[in-house]
């Protein structure tokens, strides 16, 4: 993955190391609530996706894996309480992307783009544990898609 970010500015790959975790917050946090279990499976999916992912979107997990619990908290605790205005601080910087996949090479942003949508689509099946039982509300139902993140062309 480094190789395929190395002309970018520090922010710009500071927000592609960041996205995972920022969008384990935006889906979690959308209920207005935070649960273990939605962390629990984001940390269980960051994991995997340090070996199951393509080479260098696995590299993006793999620089957060072994301590995406405690940066996830301190995101958590980094932005404001109301769910709204995190909702929209959030997708302001999820949508930073857009320009920056334009910069990078087109199959890592595709197949990054993916994988945090399949890390969102997990973060949001994980109420009470269970997987499948549905969306836990209408905001996270509109936000798991993560559309405000255009599919790099």
């Amino acid at each position: 993955m480094h190789n395929k970010i190395a002309h970018l500015s520090t922010s710009e790959k500071q927000l592609i190391h960041d996205a995972p975790l920022l969008v384990t917050v935006l889906i979690a946090g959308a209920d207005g609530d935070f649960q273990d279990a939605e962390i629990k499976k984001a940390v269980k999916i960051i994991h995997i996706k340090t070996y199951s992912e393509g080479k260098d979107v696995r590299g993006v997990y793999t620089d957060l894996d072994g301590h995406s619990e405690e940066m996830i908290d301190e995101l958590i605790h980094s932005l404001p309480s109301g769910a709204y205005e995190r909702t929209q601080i959030l997708k302001e910087k999820l949508s930073g992307l857009n320009l920056i996949f334009n910069k990078i090479d087109t199959v890592f942003a595709s197949e990054l783009h993916k994988s945090l949508r399949e890390l969102a689509f997990y973060v949001s099946r994980a109420h009470d544990g269970e997987i499948g039982i549905g969306y836990h509300n209408e905001q996270e139902k509109q936000l798991v898609h993560l559309d405000f993140i255009h599919e790099p062309k």
